[in-house]
C-alpha cells in the first residue's frame, strides 16, 4: 500500500479476521510505501478495509 499525498494523514489497512486479534497497517508520510503479507490459521475469511486516519 502507498501513501500518495502530503495531507498529514495515513494510509491504513485494518484486517480484522473472524477469529483473532485485528492487524492495522499503516503508511505515513508522501511515497511511503509499505507492503505486509499476513496468515491467520484459525481462520479463513477476513473484513478488510483501506481507509486514512
Amino acid at each position: 500500500m502507498d501513501d500518495t499525498r502530503a495531507d498529514a494523514k495515513c494510509a491504513v489497512v485494518r484486517i480484522d479476521p473472524h477469529v483473532g486479534s485485528p492487524h492495522e497497517i499503516k503508511a505515513c508520510g508522501s511515497g511511503a510505501r509499505e507492503t505486509f503479507d499476513e496468515t491467520f490459521y484459525s481462520t479463513d475469511t477476513a473484513n478488510i478495509t483501506l481507509f486514512l486516519r
